[in-house]
């Protein structure tokens, strides 16, 4: 029966811990059941699931802090603050971006996404109902409805396959499904890609057995494998394949080079013979001669001949890169403004010295005008119209002088 399912592979991440003590970190390949340690923690980890869209496992430790793992087991990043309501968690999956997980009859949806302002914190919760699904240790997302797959048990009897809705926690059995051994509860459990739902019972006859459940509703069970029994373990559900990076040859097109050939066309041109008729008339007698001369030309025959070109050969094309660098010029400074060339006003002459003041003509040399004595006037009557005469006489002379100077005064300030 196993080997009908060798080709199916699904791998998960699984915690372990003994009753005290961190947890272990293994990985585990279903349908053999390969197990392989790859860490051990500083913690005690339960309620795992794994995020497709991180890439991580989330749990929940025992303080009631949400831990990240990643596929080498590892711890990402830094726990979040305790919350009460997540101590004591056990079945764990993530739906979406959140974390549900089941602490004791209650469903708890915890928010996962980093970017969200209520990440670690709860914000949904539902009531598990009927009660069949407290008992239920662990739980893996059905993709094919929606629904949460686990096993319950009783502390006598049967495990048996539910489903439970994250939203209601409405809890119901899986119709078609066989029965498993009962015991203390399945910690571990995966729904698969090949249709099976894989179950590892922690302990059960002082073993731990690993389960594969058909869910096809042919009700098969089969037991894969049986190691020493486990006090806490849990299971992250299928991881997804890595994809492998693809490598896209490069494929490069030459282009065969183009030869152009010329056809050289020889054009021939045949002229038909040329007929002449010449007619001459003679009046007396009346005599008509008609002279018909045919002269036979020669066929003309025009070759043309087209040299054909040299080939033409179109190398490959070859394409070239060329980065253009735009240097942007400096900016243009203007010329400096030159002040005017300072123009020098032609020296004022200076005024012409004023005139200097005529010289005034000496004074007239006085006139000594000799007067008589008066013993003249003592003459006698007879001289006094002489004594007259010259009496004006010199008085006119005096004005004649007197006039002169002054005329010769007046010439000389007209100058």
């Amino acid at each position: 029966m196993i080997e009908a399912f060798e080709q199916v592979v699904c791998t998960v991440i699984q915690v372990e811990a003994g009753a005290h003590g961190p947890s272990t970190v293994f990985r585990v390949r279903f349908p053999s059941g390969e197990t392989a340690s790859l860490n051990t923690l500083d913690v005690r980890l339960n309620a795992i699931g794994f995020s497709a869209r991180q890439n991580l496992v989330y749990g929940v430790d025992q303080r009631g802090r949400l831990v990240a793992l990643d596929r080498t087991g590892r711890v990402v990043g830094k726990p979040t603050h305790p919350s009460p309501v997540l101590l004591h968690a056990t079945a764990g999956a993530v739906v979406g971006e959140r974390l549900v997980v089941r602490s004791g009859p209650w469903l708890h949806s915890v928010d996962i996404d980093p970017g969200s302002p209520t990440y670690g914190h709860v914000v949904h919760d539902a009531w598990l109902w009927p009660w069949d699904g407290v008992t239920v240790d662990d739980f893996d997302l059905n993709p094919a409805d929606g629904l949460l797959y686990g096993v319950a048990t009783r502390s006598h009897g049967h495990g048996v396959v539910v489903s439970i809705d994250p939203r209601t926690g409405k809890t119901r059995p899986v119709p078609g499904v066989g029965r498993l051994p009962g015991g203390s509860g399945y910690g571990a459990v995966t729904v698969a890609p090949d249709g099976a739902l894989y179950a590892t019972n922690n302990r059960h006859g002082g073993r731990s057995t690993l389960w594969r459940v058909a869910l096809d509703g042919s009700g098969v069970v089969t037991e894969i494998s049986s190691r020493q029994a486990l006090h806490t373990i849990d299971s992250s559900g299928c991881l997804p394949d890595i994809p492998t990076p693809t490598t896209t040859p490069t494929t490069t097109t030459t282009t065969p080079p183009t030869t152009t050939t010329t056809t050289t066309t020889t054009t021939t041109t045949t002229t038909p013979p040329t007929t002449t008729t010449t007619t001459t008339t003679t009046p007396s007698p009346p005599t008509t001669i008609t002279t018909t001369t045919t002269t036979p030309s020669p066929p003309t025959i025009t070759t043309t001949t087209t040299p054909p070109p040299q080939p033409t050969t179109t190398p490959p094309r070859i394409t070239t890169t060329t980065t253009t660098t735009t240097i942007r010029p400096a900016p243009a400074v203007p010329p400096p403004i030159l002040p005017p060339p300072r123009i020098t006003p032609p020296p004022v002459p200076p005024p012409p010295p004023p005139p200097e003041p005529p010289v005034p003509p000496p004074p007239p040399q006085p006139v000594d005008i000799e007067v008589p004595d008066r013993r003249v006037e003592t003459m006698a009557p007879t001289n006094n119209a002489v004594r007259d005469q010259r009496r004006w006489g010199l008085a006119l002379m005096v004005l004649i002088l007197a006039a002169g100077a002054l005329a010769r005064q007046a010439a000389s300030r007209r100058r």
